[in-house]
């Protein structure tokens, strides 16, 4: 493989690992001497990471915290809406009671 393979290759698996499909993009480091080709080298730190590169993995507590809060500010806007519905267009919703 040509260094224009290796690079588009090094691209495409880049891109499949942001559109959260296939194995994550990590460091792909080709040693060249004198001609001679070796296998790419993988990152022995980022070999097992599904994690993009540059962002620490969230806890389960800290991804409920953000599920928690995400939940709450869709239910307050919801609120807002119907509540100024109903005071801008009488009759529009149907009583409750």
């Amino acid at each position: 493989m040509d260094l224009s393979e290796q690079r588009l290759a090094e691209a495409l698996r880049a891109q499949s690992a942001q559109a959260g499909r296939g194995t994550p993009a990590s460091p792909v480091r080709s040693q060249q001497v004198g001609g001679d080709r070796t296998a790419p080298q993988r990152d022995p730190a980022t070999a097992g990471s599904t994690d993009p590169p540059g962002r620490p993995a969230l806890s389960p507590l800290t991804q409920a915290g953000w599920a928690l809060a995400v939940a709450l500010l869709a239910g307050a806007v919801l609120g807002a809406v119907l509540a100024l519905l109903s005071v801008l267009v009488p009759g529009l919703l149907p009583p409750l009671g």
